[in-house]
């Protein structure tokens, strides 16, 4: 089951990031294609509806404290509203700490889930309060090359990170190099200033 996650208004999500890739690292039929971010409602409806043609759960971590137009949830409901998607089930995901409780929303054979943007509440939140909800089938597509890890947003580099892992696995070809550290330096500075016009 490929999964892909969506930062939507979020903070902390360096450390969001390595809590989901450990958690979800000790389950093997799940494995995280990607990552991207999203700062309007517009932007997650894109980014939503790109992420959900080539994964079968979409996690989507902050917006849950947002007001009006802005909040996860009624983003999502006017998206699957507007697209005629049917809901199959829509389950509360408790918050053993108080906080926010989250959702997994089930459309067909997709699943979507919903987090608040705190690394601890996700932590446990995560393991088999999530996965006791999800039903995982055998991929066809098993014996195919593994798909290549795309991030739209690097968080946190630091040199156990994503960054030195997507280096690794690249062409050595050197103009390929160049080009992807440009874009990821780019993307970073992006990110930063829309990380302090937030904060």
């Amino acid at each position: 089951m490929n999964c892909s996650i969506i930062y939507y208004i979020a903070y902390k999500t360096g450390y969001i990031q390595r809590n989901i890739n450990k958690k979800l690292s000790t389950i093997k039929d799940i494995k995280i294609t990607g990552a991207a971010a999203a700062v309007s409602s517009s932007d997650l409806c894109i980014r939503f509806e790109n992420t959900l043609k080539t994964n079968d759960l979409v996690i989507i971590i902050g917006g849950l404290s947002s007001g009006g137009d802005r909040n996860v949830m009624t983003v999502l409901s006017d998206y699957f509203t507007q697209k005629s998607l049917e809901v199959t089930s829509n389950k509360k995901i408790l918050n053993p700490d108080g906080g926010k409780d989250g959702y997994l929303i089930q459309s067909g054979s997709k699943y979507i889930a919903v987090f608040p943007d705190e690394p601890e509440q996700i932590d446990k939140m995560i393991g088999s309060e999530l996965m006791k909800h999800i039903k995982i089938t055998p991929d066809e597509a098993a014996t195919l090359p593994e798909p290549v890890i795309t991030h739209t947003v690097v968080f946190a580099p630091d040199p156990n990170d994503a960054l030195e892992q997507l280096a690794k696995r690249r062409s050595k070809n050197i103009l390929l190099i160049v080009v992807i550290s440009l874009t990821a330096a780019v993307l970073l500075g992006a990110a930063g200033w829309i990380l302090s016009q937030y904060l």
